[in-house]
């Protein structure tokens, strides 16, 4: 999906036309449907992830506190949990976070996660 007229020279790439979820939805049904990646889109991270149909997430965070921009997570919507699969940091103090929908969180409260923080060893 795109607002312009986008040069799509690369590989692999086509335009989707009509509704972004169906769009995504339609090639996983297919047998041979191999994996649907998008890079850098907020708005449509946003959709997908409303939609439940995003597998995996990866998120990059530079060493940077700017202060203003568009936010990934919106306020006023509904939480989603994620699980960590993986992290890396690269030398220039990157990190590369994949994460992977998962179940809703429990109602436990502030005592019960602070048993699952790492403790210091009283040595």
């Amino acid at each position: 999906m795109s607002r312009g007229s986008p040069d799509l020279g690369w590989r692999n790439a086509e335009l989707l036309r009509g509704d972004l979820v169906e769009g995504v939805r339609a090639p996983r049904r297919e047998p041979d449907g191999g994996p649907v990646a998008i890079s850098g889109s907020v708005s449509v991270v946003r959709q997908l992830l409303a939609a439940g149909e995003l597998d995996r997430l990866q998120l990059l965070v530079h060493p940077l506190a700017v202060g203003r921009g568009m936010r990934l997570f919106e306020e006023d919507v509904p939480p989603v949990p994620l699980r960590l699969l993986t992290c890396e940091t690269f030398e220039t103090g990157v990190l590369s976070l994949f994460y992977a929908p998962a179940a809703a969180p429990g109602e436990a409260g502030y005592e019960e996660a602070r048993t699952h923080l790492p403790r210091e060893d009283a040595g």
